[in-house]
């Protein structure tokens, strides 16, 4: 197994550690990979939530 690609989800840490002890050939953490799209998509939520505007904040305007 050359590598593991998943996201950020901290039991995908347990995984790898599992994995670890269970495939010797497995590197660990050296071959875990973080889903690049996965934490682009987190970032851009986190952008969007910023310009969302609560209904009550538009009734009131």
């Amino acid at each position: 197994m050359l590598s593991v690609t998943c996201d950020n989800a901290s039991n995908n840490n347990v995984m790898v550690d599992k994995l670890a002890v269970l495939v010797p050939e497995f590197a660990g953490e050296a071959s875990h990979t973080r889903c690049f799209l996965h934490t682009i998509n987190l970032v851009a939520k986190s952008l969007i939530r910023e310009f969302n505007v609560l209904k009550k904040d538009v009734e009131r305007a």
